[in-house]
């Protein structure tokens, strides 16, 4: 089973996590997921009273300044060693989805909103809000935030938190492919595809890709494709690189003088047309068919997005300093990736359940409960000493209690410039992230 990740905590904590160490992680831990709008020392009262009956042990309140001290000594990296456990265990055994044989990663950027201070702006930068009225300008800081998500199996492979002047292409290049093997196929909106992005990908790292392309993009041979008119909708060409710099680089690392790229047209159901770049030239691997159920797939890093700054809340950071900062958004990856292990085989059982009773509809784990749920067990799961099957079977009762429907084929309509402001989806994003306050 994929919680077995949890249950063998030795394999997730370092080794240099003494039993008080633990203790001390186990309570931050729980601060930083019980997002909350009280004062950080009402939150430490209320942890610490929660501590004592769990633990049943008369233990002391801290203050914030004593906290504030002992959470400088945590690294952030120990949220990342952490969360690249769970997914190591995840993939241990092969027992994951997969889309025709490939594990779907895809690779998206998104802008997080930080606190605004000196430390914090000298590390990530600022940006320059100019407003009409002169007095009403301001800098704001923010951060570029990068996945290598498994969107099948919603594992984040790696993350990146750095400033925003750093290209999503060169995250993508230096960071994420460094996790890419062979049989992923990687999948990219329009702002990715690059001769150089080609070439690392299928000769550096021997995995596949599957890039949206833009109409101005290799014009010479997708304007076929983008035209409604024309039969033409799969195509292989020979591509070289098209600048001296880039031909520089691809010497400089190895990477070959041309190779092949096949684009595919695919008509969305609304009769407009996108056009997609891919590595997959064998036709009967990946039909032209398959390429509109296949790119859909990218969506879901969108959703995963949406639920680590909305229902994780991202951006209600329990801290000012960089560190914090780093922390919790590392800690933000490592308890996502606890709810998808936990949650596969939950979702696997309900598949089979419906199978066995012919039932109509499909269900799955309600991601609203599930992530709430593991919030209120995360201190359990990873402190106490006893079987942790237990704890995980609890948490699979809850679970199960409220499931919701798999309605396939929905849609969204995306809000034109026009309607401005007043239309309920951005309404809804804007009390999302603006007004709900969440508090435990």
């Amino acid at each position: 089973m994929h919680s077995d990740a949890l249950k063998n905590r030795s394999r997730l904590f370092p080794t240099s996590f003494t039993r008080e160490r633990t203790l001390t992680f186990s309570k931050m831990l729980l601060l930083m997921t019980r997002k909350s709008v009280k004062s950080l020392q009402n939150m430490l009262n209320e942890t610490e009273i929660y501590l004592s009956n769990a633990l049943d042990e008369d233990l002391k309140i801290v203050s914030n300044s004593a906290y504030s001290q002992a959470r400088k000594n945590l690294n952030y990296t120990a949220f990342v060693e952490l969360s690249n456990g769970v997914r190591d265990k995840f993939y241990e055994d092969d027992d994951y989805q997969t889309f025709k044989g490939f594990r779907l990663l895809g690779v998206d950027g998104s802008i997080v909103t930080l606190p605004n201070n000196d430390e914090i702006r000298q590390e990530f930068g600022f940006t320059n809000v100019i407003n009409q009225y002169k007095d009403k300008s301001k800098k704001i800081v923010q951060a570029r935030a990068s996945l290598l998500y498994d969107v099948l199996n919603s594992v984040v492979v790696d993350a990146v938190l750095t400033d925003t002047k750093t290209h999503e292409i060169k995250i993508a290049k230096n960071q994420h492919l460094q996790h890419v093997k062979e049989n992923d196929l990687i999948i990219f909106d329009r702002g990715y595809p690059s001769y150089e992005m080609f070439a690392s990908i299928t000769h550096t790292c021997k995995a596949d890709y599957l890039i949206r392309i833009k109409k101005i993009t290799y014009k010479k041979y997708t304007a076929p494709l983008f035209d409604k008119d024309n039969d033409v909708n799969d195509i292989v060409v020979s591509l070289a690189p098209a600048t001296k710099e880039v031909e520089g680089i691809c010497k400089e690392e190895n990477l070959p003088e041309t190779i092949q790229v096949r684009f595919v047209k695919v008509v969305l159901d609304n009769g407009d047309i996108e056009v997609l770049a891919t590595s997959v030239l064998d036709k009967e691997k990946l039909r032209t068919s398959d390429f509109k159920k296949l790119y859909f797939q990218r969506w879901k890093i969108e959703t995963c997005y949406e639920i680590i700054k909305n229902r994780l809340a991202l951006e209600n950071f329990t801290g000012e300093s960089v560190l914090a900062i780093k922390q919790d958004f590392y800690a933000t990856m490592f308890i996502s990736n606890i709810e998808a292990a936990i949650i596969f085989d939950l979702n696997i059982e309900l598949q089979e359940n419906r199978d066995k009773n012919k039932q109509k509809q499909q269900r799955k784990v309600n991601k609203s409960v599930s992530f709430n749920t593991i919030k209120n067990y995360v201190f359990e799961l990873f402190y106490f000493e006893g079987d942790v099957g237990e704890i995980i079977e609890k948490i699979y009762k809850l679970l199960k209690t409220n499931t919701v429907d798999i309605r396939p084929n929905r849609h969204y309509k995306r809000p034109s410039p026009n309607e401005g402001k007043i239309t309920k989806g951005i309404k809804s994003a804007n009390f999302q992230k603006r007004k709900k306050k969440v508090v435990f």
